[in-house]
């Protein structure tokens, strides 16, 4: 009760004291009424000497509001009502969602901010912000700090030099050396925005995220923390165990390990050696299955060189760690310094290292040209080995870069290459045979050959030798016999303007066949 009179008095004397000064004084600023003052509700021993100090001395369980937000501390000096040093438990609570905490305040009533300094720990439901030193806007309910804080957010904690926190969104930003620390991953970033409702991560900075089982890099972007789900932009990068996948703009749901690539894509198969270029990637991580398509090109090393496959779409997927599996679909061209092709539809597999080739499928190497129903690819050791020609088969060969050509017709061919070239081939069933013979440097005529079965070799490109088997019929015509009907087999078709001249030439329209 003494206390309470004691309180009282002091403050009549205080007022008349101020109303006196009032009269002196020179009219105060407009502005200085703009704001309301602090009012002291609650202290066990209040001073006040101006001899001493022009502040009002608070000790003990002291209250203090303003403007809806509630005050706490063991001690204070009120400066006119407007400004505030306190210390000892320090206590801000404003409405019934958040509470700031420290050794040290210092408030200011005009500006209605808060230095609060020492173990300072803000907290507003399921998130605790713990720093040194931290700024609060009481008013907007906005802290900042600049010399390091840490955010917790139930299974997510955030660590940054610089940080600044709204409480109306509900939005965290952060800059400087960002660490978001989730039981799954791990997040680096230089400039990161957090939304505790979502627990959704805006990157707008290098960023990265580090798992066990794979690692993201990206300068711009968002991460779902809450869904797994994310999307990433400017240089997004995803690395497995075993494929990068990266593109202008990456999404990924951790959860379905799904993800999509939008423009400049490359899917790098790294136990594989081969790479899958693209404007569109889907891609699912747990079979290591790709979808793509739009500029889909196909690139693995073969023999110290690298084979190009192009088509409208292409679908990979590694069958386990040493083997996979390639279907291209519709516009297939592909390219090797030593090889080119055309088809509608290509698969691979290299549990058997073969490469076929569907739909009107035409191939090349060097001088020569080859077609068949179905052409299959030998790829054994990382290197060609030689292809397969399965029915209607025919084969091509250009003499001396002229317009003669030697000629294999028969159901099937089987030929092999040495130093990447055609070295021998094998024909088998109603073969026919056209091919010119020479006296060292000269051709000297025409041999048109039928049987069932030869053996045809190769050397500098062009037709060697042959052997065939029993009863072979044949002729020779001398080269001033010839006529532009005896030169051609039934089924001859030269298409070297729709041969691939190079890997950028595979994204190019396929010329129509020459009639």
């Amino acid at each position: 009760m003494r206390n309470k009179f004691t309180y009282l008095i002091f403050f009549i004397l205080l007022s008349g004291y101020a109303f006196s000064q009032k009269k002196a004084s020179t009219p105060k600023k407009q502005e200085d009424k703009k704001f309301k003052t602090i009012t002291v509700k609650n202290a066990d021993d209040l001073s006040f000497d101006r001899s001493k100090s022009d502040a009002q001395v608070l000790k003990g369980n002291v209250i203090c509001e303003h403007e809806g937000a509630l005050l706490y501390c063991d001690s204070a000096l009120l400066f006119s009502s407007k400004r505030m040093e306190a210390g000892g438990h320090i206590r801000i609570v404003k409405g019934d969602s958040i509470t700031v905490t420290g050794d040290k305040l210092l408030y200011d009533a005009s500006t209605k901010m808060a230095i609060l300094d020492g173990n300072v720990v803000c907290i507003e439901k399921d998130m605790t912000l713990t720093t040194n030193i931290l700024t609060f806007d009481v008013a907007n309910s906005i802290a900042n700090y600049y010399n390091g804080g840490t955010i917790v957010n139930k299974e997510n904690t955030l660590k940054s030099k610089n940080g600044h926190y709204y409480s109306a969104t509900k939005d965290v930003a952060f800059h400087y050396d960002v660490v978001l620390t989730n039981p799954d991953y791990k997040m680096n970033s230089d400039t990161l925005r957090y939304n505790t409702i979502n627990k959704t991560a805006y990157f707008l900075g290098p960023s990265i995220i580090l798992s066990k089982d794979d690692y993201i890099y990206c300068e711009n972007g968002f991460y779902d923390t809450q869904n797994e789900r994310s999307a990433f932009s400017k240089n997004a990068l995803l690395v497995t165990k075993q494929q990068q996948l990266r593109g202008d703009s990456l999404f990924y749901d951790r959860n379905k390990q799904f993800g999509r690539a939008f423009k400049n894509v490359t899917l790098v198969d790294t136990s594989q050696k081969s790479i899958l270029y693209g404007d569109y990637i889907e891609y699912k991580q747990k079979n290591s299955e790709a979808f793509v398509t739009k500029k889909a090109i196909y690139a693995r090393i073969v023999d110290k060189d690298t084979l190009f496959l192009h088509a409208d779409t292409l679908y990979h997927r590694d069958l386990d760690s040493v083997n996979n599996f390639l279907t291209a679909y519709h516009h297939v061209r592909l390219y090797k310094k030593d090889l080119q092709a055309l088809c509608d539809s290509a698969s691979y597999n290299s549990m058997d290292s073969l490469m076929q080739l569907y739909d009107d499928p035409i191939l090349w190497s060097n001088r020569t040209q080859a077609t068949g129903k179905k052409i299959m690819i030998k790829l054994n050791n990382q290197a060609i080995k030689g292809f397969i020609l399965e029915n209607n088969a025919f084969m091509i060969n250009q003499v001396d870069s002229s317009d003669k050509f030697n000629q294999l017709s028969c159901k099937n061919v089987e030929a092999f290459f040495e130093k990447d070239t055609v070295r021998k081939a094998i024909l088998t069933d109603n073969v026919e045979a056209l091919y010119y013979a020479k006296d060292k440097s000269k051709l000297i005529g025409l041999n048109r050959t039928t049987c069932s079965f030869m053996n045809i070799w190769f050397k500098n490109e062009e037709i060697d030798r042959a052997t065939m088997n029993t009863k072979p019929q044949g002729t020779i015509t001398p080269m001033k016999d010839v006529t532009e009907a005896d030169s051609k087999l039934k089924g001859y078709s030269w298409q070297y303007n729709r041969r691939p001249k190079s890997k950028q030439d595979l994204l190019n329209e396929p010329k129509e066949p020459a009639k």
